[in-house]
């Protein structure tokens, strides 16, 4: 089901409008062939009809185009652009019935003629230059439509009173072929019908396709524009009433702001007064913020001890990444699906000239994948491949665990789009994909885009690769992680729009992100930078953030290990930097691991949790980037980290005896358990709120406990029940002694 009421197997193209204002704002195709429009100078997005519309500014520049001349910043050259990025001949009008309607408003008359739209051909020795456009008449008395080939203008009637008093007006043209008869209604009301004619569909393969003036910036349109849509079939004949908004977000069904379905968090911000409700909640031990005190422990990442080489390789065409040769794809990542866990993978042809490729494989193991025959992807003449999305892309996907999502946006992909920016992808079986129908945000990231439900704070976070020393600011300190949050992911996310705003150089010139967003993990002591963030919401506890940011040196060009960085917000992190949590310099098979890259996503299995990361033999692309190569990168692995449950940090002493207190707290449950390594001994004690033991829960009287377990009961004199504490303010006091404690709960 499309919930996109204007999309249907006729619509050609169906630009909202809904995007923000910002310099060179893609602006959306809603419509099967993805027809991007780009925001030029001879326009801006203002509030419209429904949501944002296009309002002409009369400068010499078209207000959004499609290709602009080859000469200018706004598109690559049609020989150059990448398979599918250019103007889909579905939009070359003229062959057989379509339909054109929109909303329009304007205040005041056209003073010359004020093009709606303009379509050109790309011409060659063997094509001829030629146009078809839609326009507006000087003093708006009426439309006309022009045809390069049949030098024809043709005039079509209107109400010229629904063109000037600045109010909004759905108009539409319908062509049906037969009769070679244009009809134009002004808000369904049928008009005097024109002489007949039409467009001569252009020959060759079409070259731009601009709205609000010619793309020389002449014949500029004085008004705005919202929803506009192309079909290929003629939709009015008589009468009808003005449909709603197309928009699935602007209509009276529009879904609601995301909301909370978790428990609220208890650190989020600065200590509040009155003892903190804990209640059944598993706490870990990521860091201290439980603490009130705490002497001669230290809080110790801890890194997976088992990592074992799968048998993921990139065996096919598709799936091999030219930059890095045909080890392990570019940029990897899982999720659980259930019993399957799925991994997403591409080989990153975006970066490197060729067809891009989003793949899956599967697994029951964790260690054995397999590689579905999707049938979704045409590609090397077959559709016998595992390619979810053929769309330049790279991002994050999974299955969408806010229960208030319908089944058939279930699944969801966040993603940088190549020359467009970010954008949200829907499905409802995470094979057979949509594109949302706007843009999430405009910004050119490079790739690096991880998003996760977070069921505490209701909404979704994503976090995005920060380059603002690429832009012709070179603002910020080198590549960082910045964080967006929405609490409506299908509509456009808030960011802070700068007034001058960092503009990457180059092909298209998109937004940089400088000061739009906030920094959420940046370069660490070292200098060294953050390539990717791998964020997620810890599934298994509350309260819980973790991190694996790639670091990135600039000196040698290698990302040498993978940092862990923890929250209890998501949106303020602490990295412990070294020892990393997976570094490189280790050997596999017998060679030494020059880049160390955990992978986005993890899994549980019992009371494992499987993570994943990429040993590569060749930094940073190998040779072609400056780095250093190995053999293409052919012995590149996939290896699975078994990490134990809530075991990412450790709350550790040696042999010398340390202590920790908390702060103040309430709970529910009649029997306190730990998650703990003990080779000497951990004991706890139950104390008042002012910190004084209470009677028959002394450390003296807890019995020691050793060993290793995830749900150890403590007891004291044997007694594990503390029921009779619940829901009064407590402190516990834990003392450890070459020992580790991870998380601790009361059940």
């Amino acid at each position: 089901m499309n919930r996109a009421v204007g999309l249907d197997r006729h619509t050609v193209a169906l630009w909202l409008f809904d995007e923000p204002q910002y310099p060179h704002m893609t602006l959306t195709d809603a419509g099967p062939n993805r027809g991007d429009l780009r925001l030029l100078n001879g326009a801006s997005l203002v509030p419209g009809r429904y949501g944002n519309a296009l309002a002409m500014s009369g400068a010499t520049s078209p207000a959004a185009s499609y290709a602009c001349p080859t000469t200018g910043l706004y598109t690559l050259p049609l020989e150059q652009r990448l398979a599918g990025d250019r103007p889909a001949e579905a939009l070359n009008l003229g062959y057989y019935d379509w339909t054109i309607e929109f909303w329009f408003r304007s205040d005041h008359r056209q003073g010359e003629r004020g093009i709606l739209f303009v379509q050109r051909n790309f011409p060659t020795d063997l094509v001829k230059p030629a146009a078809n456009w839609l326009a507006i008449d000087a003093g708006s008395g009426r439309f006309l439509l022009h045809c390069d080939t049949l030098k024809l203008d043709l005039p079509i009637p209107t109400d010229a009173s629904a063109l000037a008093d600045d109010a909004w007006h759905h108009h539409a043209f319908t062509f049906t072929a037969h009769e070679r008869q244009i009809r134009h209604f002004v808000d369904g009301r049928p008009q005097p019908l024109p002489a007949r004619g039409g467009f001569l569909p252009l020959m060759g393969a079409l070259g731009s396709f601009t709205l609000g003036g010619d793309q020389d910036g002449s014949k500029p349109l004085a008004g705005c524009l919202d929803e506009l849509r192309v079909s290929d079939v003629a939709r009015y004949r008589d009468s009808f009433e003005p449909p709603e908004s197309f928009s699935r977000n602007y209509r009276r069904d529009a879904p609601a702001p995301s909301r909370a379905n978790g428990p609220p968090l208890l650190f989020a911000q600065a200590a509040q007064p009155g003892p903190i409700p804990l209640g059944d909640r598993k706490h870990v031990f990521i860091d201290g913020a439980l603490l009130d005190a705490c002497e001669n422990l230290r809080f110790v990442p801890q890194s997976p001890q088992v990592r074992e080489i799968t048998d993921f390789h990139a065996e096919h065409r598709w799936e091999a990444a030219a930059r890095f040769g045909s080890g392990v794809p570019d940029i990897l990542h899982v999720y659980d699906d259930g019993g399957q866990i799925r991994l997403v993978y591409t080989g990153g042809g975006m970066w490197s000239g060729k067809p891009d490729a989003i793949c899956l494989a599967t697994s029951a193991d964790g260690l054995h994948w397999e590689k579905p025959e999707l049938g979704v992807v045409w590609r090397d003449g077959s559709t016998c491949n595992n390619i979810v999305l053929a769309d330049a892309t790279q991002g994050t996907m999974f299955c969408d665990p806010n229960p208030d999502v319908p089944d058939d946006e279930r699944y969801k992909y966040v993603a940088y789009c190549m020359y467009r920016g970010i954008y949200v992808y829907l499905s409802a079986d995470g094979i057979h994909w949509r594109r949302n129908e706007t843009i999430a945000l405009p910004f050119d990231c490079g790739g690096g885009v991880e998003t996760f439900w977070d069921d505490q704070r209701g909404l979704y976070a994503t976090f995005i690769r920060h380059e603002g020393l690429w832009t012709h600011l070179r603002r910020g300190p080198g590549r960082a992680c910045a964080l967006a949050e929405t609490h409506e992911i299908l509509k456009p996310w808030p960011f802070a729009a700068q007034a001058e705003p960092g503009m990457r150089t180059g092909i298209f010139a998109l937004p940089s992100i400088t000061e739009e967003l906030p920094i959420a993990i940046g370069p660490d002591a070292q200098g060294r930078e953050v390539y990717r963030s791998k964020a997620v919401k810890y599934p298994w506890a509350p309260d819980t953030y973790v991190a694996f940011p790639w670091r990135y040196k600039k000196e040698g060009n290698v990302r040498p290990g993978s940092d862990l960085a923890v929250s209890r917000d998501g949106a303020h992190w602490h990295s412990y930097g070294e020892p990393f949590y997976l570094s490189s310099d280790w050997e596999l098979e017998g060679r030494r691991v020059v880049e160390a890259l955990m992978d986005h996503g993890m899994a549980r299995r019992g009371d494992e949790v499987w993570q994943y990361a990429t040993a590569r033999f060749t930094a940073h692309g190998g040779a072609a980037y400056g780095g250093e190569e190995y053999e293409g990168g052919m012995h590149d692995r996939l290896v699975r980290l078994r990490q134990r449950l809530d075991g990412f940090v450790a709350l550790e002493a040696g042999p010398a005896s340390g202590s920790a207190t908390t702060r103040a707290l309430t709970f529910q449950g009649g029997r306190l358990s730990l998650n703990l390594a003990a080779t000497g001994r951990v004991r706890v004690a139950l104390l008042d709120a002012r910190g004084q033991p209470l009677p028959g829960f002394g450390i003296e009287e807890c019995d020691a406990i050793h060993g290793d377990a995830l749900r150890q009961v403590v007891r004291w004199r044997g007694d594990p029940d503390v029921g009779r504490l619940a829901g009064r303010a407590v402190r516990l006091r834990f003392e450890l002694q070459n020992a580790k404690l991870y998380a601790f709960q009361f059940r």
